[in-house]
């Protein structure tokens, strides 16, 4: 679906826009989302899983169509028309699991602490409150990312189990992760 596009504040007097990204904004995402993976290891993609992207922008440009030509969101942050962050919001479609719908989001790190991660959790939150049927919010976290924890447990996310394992890293080793679950009917 389309994300109108919002401006917003940030908590140090700045502005952002968030709406939902053209296909012309391919190779800006891609690049967001390497420098996000870059400078951590508590998100699911490593900076290699998306490089191919850039060698065949198509792949990309057809991953922003898809969203914007169906009922799950892709929301954009822009900083001086850079995209610094991104959400996605993807509901499921089996009939057992309809009422349930997955948020993940990727902030660049000089852009952390500046509200943007409440901002976009704040409108996740409050399309999904708004789509028929869908009664709870999940996402999965690294159990090291006290940051992101945080932010969730803020919104009203509790931790429902542990996921042992979650991430395996290039030198072999694992962060384990938690899955976290927002009731939207409480």
């Amino acid at each position: 679906m389309i994300y109108n596009e919002k401006l917003f504040k940030l908590n140090d007097g700045s502005f952002a826009i968030a709406k939902s990204p053209k296909v012309v904004d391919a190779r800006k995402l891609i690049n967001n989302i390497i420098r996000v993976a870059e400078s951590t290891h508590e998100l699911l993609s490593e900076p290699e899983d998306f490089k191919p992207f850039l060698e065949d922008i198509t792949k990309e440009e057809k991953f922003i169509e898809s969203f914007n030509n169906n009922q799950n969101y892709l929301i954009c942050v822009y900083v001086n028309d850079e995209i610094i962050g991104n959400c996605a919001l993807n509901f499921k479609t089996h009939l057992k699991d309809k009422h349930r719908a997955t948020v993940g989001i990727a902030i660049e790190k000089e852009y952390q602490d500046k509200g943007i991660g409440s901002f976009l959790f704040d409108e996740m939150i409050n399309i999904a409150k708004n789509t028929e049927g869908v009664e709870q919010l999940e996402l999965d976290v690294a159990k090291t990312n006290e940051r992101a924890k945080h932010l969730y447990s803020k919104k009203g996310f509790v931790k429902v189990g542990d996921l042992p394992h979650e991430l395996k890293l290039s030198d072999g080793s694992y962060i384990d992760g938690e899955k976290m679950v927002l009731f939207l009917n409480n």
